[in-house]
């Protein structure tokens, strides 16, 4: 599985500001969560996380906190 997908910034204070906009950025954006834990998820999913790559993107920081990577069953 090659994935990119928002989640869970590593920062408390942009946390935060993602479980705030969240509800609002699903109904938005096709149901995209910003705040969920991707990793943590598809390694609770069964996957093993190979290559991951995490950073923001240009942008503001709550909006653009993203996972990159490749997993495998």
């Amino acid at each position: 599985l090659h994935f990119a997908e928002h989640g869970q910034a590593p920062d408390r204070n942009i946390r935060i500001w993602q479980e705030r906009i969240t509800p609002l950025w699903r109904l938005c954006a096709g149901n995209c969560h910003l705040d969920r834990p991707t990793a943590t998820l598809l390694t609770e999913g069964g996957f093993d996380v190979e290559n991951l790559s995490t950073g923001y993107l240009p942008g503001p920081k709550p909006l653009t906190f993203m996972y990159e990577g490749r997993a495998r069953l």
